[in-house]
C-alpha cells in the first residue's frame, strides 16, 4: 500500500552512491599549536555551501602563506581494475575543494592549495610515501564518500592513519562527507545488517556498528570523537531509527552511558571543537542531536522484532544560525545554549496515548497495515470483529473508501480480511459514489485512505464526515489505516505520499517548518497521527506538528503496526513495528534562516508489541 516496497528500498539503497562535503568559519594566522582540534562532518554530497564550509574550518588557525588540504579518497574502491577510474573521479573532488576554498579565503593567505593523497588500497596506507603530503603545513583534511567500512580497512592502523592524527593533534581541520563523516566518530555505524534497512532500523542489531572501544580494526578513525556517534544522510534516508537502536546499545555496550547521537543531513554541515562543542551548523538543513543520559531515557527491547522502547529521548534539531543569534551544544555537559544562555531541559509531563472520547467500541489506528511482512493487525481486528458477531453484531464489515479511484487499494484490503479468516460479508462505500450500505448494525468496519489528496476531498464532504464519524463512534469494531488513520486527529498532512523517484528529498523536505501542509482532521483522536513513519521516512513530520501544535504529542505510526484504542481502556500497540511519540510541549520551535526546523527540548519515545502508550 506504501509508494515504494521495503524490496524497492533496499534495492535502491543498496546501490545509491555515497556522496558529501563539509563546512565552517574562519579567523586566520593562529599559532597551530594553539589551535583546538576541529572535526566538520558533512551529511552528504558536494554542495558548494558545504565545500566551501570546510574551506573556512581549515582556514581557521591555517598557518600560512596558503590554506593546504590533503583529500583522501579511502571510501572509493580498492579493486585494481577501478583505480584509475577512481583516482580520476578523486582528482575532480579535489580540484573542486580547491576552487570552493580559493572562492572564500582571503587576506592574509594567498589562496589555498589540494592534492589528492592516493590512499585507495590498504598497501597505499602502509607504504609512507603515499601520505607523506600529510606535514606540519596541513591546514585541513576532506575525506570523501563511499563506503566507511573501506575507508577504516584501508586505513586504520597504518602509517597514513598516524600522518592524520599527527595533522589532527597539530590542528588541521578534519572534515568528509557521508562515509568521510561517519569515520570521525571512533564508534561508527557501518551500514545496515543484511538486507535490513530504515524501516526495521528500531529494531535490535538491525545496525552493523563498528565499536570504537576494542583494539580490532573495525571503528572509525583512532582520533575520531568518542564523545558522539555520527550518522549521515540522516533525513534523507530515514536514519532516526538506526541512530536511536545504535544508542540503546550503546548504552549496553558501554555499561548504560550511552554515546550521543549526531545526525547530520544531506548538504549540512557542523564543527565539532575539540569534541566538547558542537555550533556553526552550515548548509541546506539541520543538524539533529539524540541524548539517552540527561534524562535517564531506558532502554529495553520489545515485541516479536526486538523494537527500541524507550521514553523521553532528549532531541534537538540545530540549523543554521540567523544573524546575530548562536547557538551551540556542549558534547560533555550535554546541554544547548542559545544566544549564550543555556536552556534547561524539560521535565517530561504525563501524557495518554491516543483516545477516541465518546467511542463505543475498539478502534485500531493503523500505520500501513496490508502489503508488508505481518498481518498481526488484520489478524487481531478480524478477531475482534468476530467477538462482536458472537456478542450479536450482523456478520459484515463495511468498507469505507475515501475514493472510487483507489480501487486497487480497497481489494487489498478485502483480500487481506480473507486472508485473516474473515467469512462474513464485506461491503464497500466509496466516498465519490452513491451507496445504500449503511454501517449501522455491522460488526466491523474499515476505513481506507490511500492518498492525502483524496482523503482531504472526502472528509471535505459532509455526508462522508458524517458516516465515517458515525462508524467510529457507535461500530464495535473500527480499523482505519493510513491517511484516513490520520485525518481522525487533529492535523493531518495533505501533502502528496513521496513517489519511487523523490522520496529521499521529501523526507529531507519534512523538515522544513510547514512542508505538511497541514489541515484540520476530523477531532476523533486525541493528538495528530502519522502513518508509514519509517517506511516513507516521515520523521520530520512530527516535528513540524510539534512546531504547529506545541501543547500536543504527535504520534508516528510504523508499517504493519497499529493503536488499539478499546472503550474505557489505554492504548496499545499491535503489530510487528513501531510506534513513536514526540512530545513537543517542553520544547522551543524556530525556523532557520535556510527554512529548516530549529527545535531544543523535544522528546522522543518509542513503542512495541503489547506496551501501552502513555508517556511521564
Amino acid at each position: 500500500m506504501a509508494p515504494m516496497s521495503r524490496a524497492a528500498r533496499t534495492l535502491a539503497l543498496s546501490t545509491a552512491a555515497a556522496v558529501t562535503a563539509c563546512g565552517v568559519v574562519f579567523g586566520g594566522g593562529a599559532a597551530r599549536a594553539a589551535d583546538p582540534t576541529t572535526m566538520t562532518p558533512i551529511g552528504g554530497g558536494y554542495t558548494l555551501e558545504t565545500l566551501q564550509g570546510f574551506a573556512r574550518a581549515a582556514a581557521d588557525g591555517a598557518t600560512g602563506p596558503s590554506v593546504d588540504i590533503v583529500v583522501v579518497p579511502s571510501s572509493y574502491g580498492d579493486a585494481p581494475a577501478d583505480r584509475e577510474e577512481n583516482l580520476t573521479l578523486a582528482q575532480q573532488r579535489t580540484d573542486e575543494v580547491d576552487a570552493a576554498c580559493d572562492a572564500v579565503v582571503t587576506a592574509p593567505f594567498t589562496g589555498c592549495t589540494a592534492v589528492l593523497a592516493p590512499l585507495l588500497a590498504r598497501a597505499d596506507a602502509e607504504d609512507p610515501a603515499n601520505s607523506a603530503m600529510v606535514t606540519e603545513q596541513t591546514d585541513g583534511v576532506f575525506i570523501l564518500g563511499g563506503d566507511q567500512g573501506l575507508a577504516m580497512s584501508v586505513l586504520a592502523d597504518t602509517p597514513a592513519e598516524d600522518r592524520l592524527e599527527a595533522a589532527f593533534a597539530r590542528g588541521a581541520a578534519v572534515g568528509g562527507t557521508s562515509a568521510g563523516a561517519a569515520v570521525e566518530s571512533r564508534t561508527m555505524i557501518n551500514g545496515y545488517v543484511g538486507d535490513l534497512g530504515p524501516w526495521d532500523g528500531l529494531r535490535r542489531d538491525s545496525s552493523l556498528v563498528w565499536w570504537g572501544d576494542d583494539a580490532d580494526r573495525e571503528r572509525g578513525l583512532r582520533f575520531g570523537s568518542t564523545q558522539a556517534i555520527y550518522d549521515q544522510h540522516f533525513y534523507q534516508r530515514g536514519r532516526f531509527g538506526r541512530l536511536l537502536s545504535t544508542l540503546a546499545s550503546s548504552d549496553e555496550r558501554f555499561g548504560g552511558a550511552s554515546r550521543l547521537g549526531v545526525g547530520v543531513d544531506y548538504a549540512t554541515g557542523v564543527r565539532n571543537t575539540a569534541d566538547t562543542t558542537l555550533s556553526g551548523v552550515f548548509g541546506a538543513s539541520s543538524v539533529a542531536v539524540l541524548d539517552l543520559e540527561t534524562l535517564s531515557s531506558p532502554v529495553s527491547w520489545v515485541g516479536p522484532n526486538s523494537v527500541l522502547s524507550t521514553r523521553n529521548v532528549l532531541t534537538h534539531l540545530l540549523p543554521p544560525d540567523a544573524a546575530g543569534s548562536t547557538t551551540a551544544y556542549d558534547v560533555v555537559g550535554r546541554t544547548v545554549s542559545r544566544n549564550g544562555a543555556p536552556v534547561a531541559a524539560p521535565t517530561p509531563a504525563p501524557a495518554e496515548g491516543p483516545s477516541v472520547p465518546g467511542a463505543a467500541g475498539t478502534v485500531y489506528l493503523g500505520g500501513d497495515v496490508v502489503g508488508g511482512g505481518s498481518t498481526a493487525v488484520v489478524d487481531r481486528f478480524v478477531a475482534d470483529t468476530r467477538g462482536a458477531v458472537a456478542s450479536g453484531a450482523q456478520p459484515r464489515i463495511v468498507v469505507l473508501a475515501a475514493s472510487s479511484k483507489d480501487k486497487k487499494a480497497t481489494k487489498g484490503y478485502t483480500d487481506a480480511l480473507r486472508a485473516a479468516g474473515w467469512t462474513g460479508t464485506v461491503e464497500v462505500v466509496e466516498a465519490d459514489k452513491k451507496s445504500k450500505v449503511v454501517t449501522t448494525g455491522a460488526a466491523g468496519v474499515l476505513l481506507v485512505g490511500e492518498t492525502p489528496a483524496s482523503v482531504a476531498a472526502a472528509v471535505a464532504d459532509p455526508a462522508f464526515a458524517d458516516k465515517v464519524r458515525s462508524a467510529v463512534l457507535t461500530s464495535p469494531v473500527i480499523l482505519a489505516d493510513r491517511h484516513l488513520t490520520a485525518a481522525l486527529g487533529t492535523w493531518f498532512s495533505t501533502k502528496a505520499d513521496p513517489t519511487d523517484t523523490n522520496y529521499e528529498d521529501e523526507a529531507i523536505a519534512n523538515f522544513r517548518t510547514g512542508d505538511g501542509q497541514w489541515q484540520r482532521g476530523l477531532g476523533l483522536v486525541t493528538g495528530s497521527l502519522v502513518p508509514s513513519l519509517t517506511l516513507d521516512y516521515r520523521w520530520g513530520k512530527l516535528f513540524d506538528l510539534g512546531a504547529l501544535e506545541g501543547g500536543q504529542v504527535a504520534w508516528g505510526l510504523g508499517e504493519d503496526t497499529a493503536v488499539r484504542v478499546p472503550p474505557g481502556a489505554s492504548a496499545t500497540v499491535v503489530g510487528a513495528g513501531s510506534v513513536v511519540a514526540l512530545d513537543p510541549r517542553g520544547a522551543d520551535f524556530w525556523t532557520g534562516p535556510n527554512g529548516a526546523i530549529g527545535a531544543v527540548g523535544a522528546l522522543l519515545s518509542t513503542f512495541g508489541e503489547g506496551e501501552a502508550l502513555a508517556l511521564g
